[in-house]
């Protein structure tokens, strides 16, 4: 078998695929059709169809990403929250990031209904799957039957870095399972699913200190098939008219940006959908809470984090 490096870009970050050749285009084909499906920015995509209201028919493909969201969504108790949308446009991330710093970015009021839907928070486990509002009323509704999805007025789908790590786990499990490639790596920008045989060699990769140019060290992968997520308050900042600095990892506590003492975190798990859920709830909760928070989620997951200090706390050895 011969395995290649591949270098792309797809759902704005960058790509590499370390596999053999049919398999590099088959994954990027899939990604592509994802990215597709559930950019924000595309208006012919099911998350800007869905975003425009009313009860809106999508693929199957968007109706599975989202009722796995909205599962986490429940678990996490609305930590996790994949209906920031509307709050993610207010702070004028609402085009494509490349474009967010090069325009007078202004905050403005948040739509209706948004401030409601910031302080929403439990799931109910069936056809509806979603958070209720103050009033009571469900706030999205996930008719399988029908495969259609309505929100409600001011509420906004952005399933993000969840939907890339989901992507990228599926892509990985397809390629694993299939016995064609028993080696092989998805790395999108820096999270990533990596397998390889029960007795093969394990991976090693870097992990990147946000705050300073030497990294925070390297990690070798444990289990033979390992997901690494990082999420990070440094990337993707942009400041608004008045000059604050903003940030894409919004507290659905507060619809703001955090503010905790965590500057990244990396999660290191089975599945890259959870690491991705993982990682951001370790941001939104700090570097001391989190951990504690992660070890009742998932015990056997390791984690890395960075606090705004610059200091590196560790469950995992670093080389």
């Amino acid at each position: 078998m011969t395995v290649r490096a591949l270098r792309d870009r797809v759902m704005g970050t960058d790509l590499l695929l370390v596999l053999p050749p049919q398999a590099q285009a088959a994954v990027l084909e899939w990604l592509r059709a994802v990215e597709r499906t559930f950019s924000r920015f595309d208006p012919g995509s099911d998350t800007s169809r869905v975003n425009a209201g009313g009860a809106v028919v999508v693929s199957e493909l968007f109706l599975t990403a989202l009722d796995e969201a909205c599962r986490y969504f429940d678990a996490t108790g609305g930590l996790f929250n994949p209906f920031l949308g509307a709050e993610l446009a207010r702070l004028g991330y609402d085009t494509d990031f490349a474009l967010v710093g090069t325009r007078d970015v202004g905050a403005t009021t948040s739509p209706a209904g948004a401030s409601d839907v910031a302080a929403a928070f439990p799931v109910g486990a069936s056809d509806v799957a979603a958070a209720a509002a103050p009033g009571g009323a469900p706030v999205v509704h996930l008719d399988h039957d029908r495969r259609a999805v309505t929100l409600s007025p001011g509420l906004a789908v952005d399933l993000g870095g969840f939907v890339k790590g989901w992507s990228v786990q599926r892509a990985a499990e397809a390629e694993r399972d299939s016995g064609r490639v028993p080696y092989g790596m998805i790395d999108a920008g820096g999270d990533l699913v990596a397998w390889r045989p029960d007795d093969g060699r394990p991976w090693r990769i870097g992990v990147e200190h946000p705050l300073r140019e030497r990294p925070v060290g390297v990690l070798e992968l444990p289990m033979p098939t390992t997901a690494v997520a990082t999420s990070s308050v440094v990337r993707r900042r942009w400041r608004d008219r008045a000059g604050a600095e903003l940030h894409h990892l919004i507290d659905p506590r507060t619809g703001e940006p955090a503010d905790s003492d965590c500057a990244q975190a990396t999660v290191i798990t089975a599945d890259l959908a959870a690491a991705e859920v993982y990682a951001t709830c370790l941001v939104l909760l700090g570097t001391r809470e989190g951990p504690r928070w992660l070890a009742g989620q998932a015990p056997g997951a390791g984690w890395i984090t960075v606090g705004r200090d610059g200091r590196v706390r560790s469950s995992v050895a670093l080389v």
